[in-house]
């Protein structure tokens, strides 16, 4: 079931990166244009709507929510080098704490270029 989920939020994050992807000639592209050059003026205007305080939320709401995955899939990572554990459960410690720290990390990643 955890293999599932996480090969669905994985499937759904590439969906963004490709709506992300910077291509003025693909109609599937989510890139919007930000510069309006008006005929009456010589200066361009730069209409983009991103301003350091909702760069600053933007921050505070990924560690929010993406922090304690983070946290947890190293304890997980760090849990697999205890000698106390036998080696299966060791393993599965190891690769359990890689993948929920590394789909962490992606979503991090894709919620930033997509904005």
């Amino acid at each position: 079931v955890a293999s599932a989920v996480m090969a669905i939020q994985i499937w759904i994050l590439f969906t963004f990166v490709r709506g992300a992807e910077f291509d003025l000639s693909d109609d599937n592209s989510d890139f919007v244009y930000t510069w309006k050059c008006p005929r009456d003026k010589v200066e361009c205007d730069n209409k983009a709507d991103l301003t350091a305080a909702g760069w600053v939320m933007f921050g505070i709401l990924m560690a929010s929510h993406l922090l304690k995955d983070l946290v947890n899939g190293s304890k997980m990572i760090v849990l697999s080098a205890k000698e106390g554990y036998q080696p299966n459960s060791r393993i599965r410690f190891f690769v359990g704490g890689l993948f929920l720290s590394t789909v962490t990390m992606f979503t991090l990643f894709v919620s930033t270029i997509y904005n």
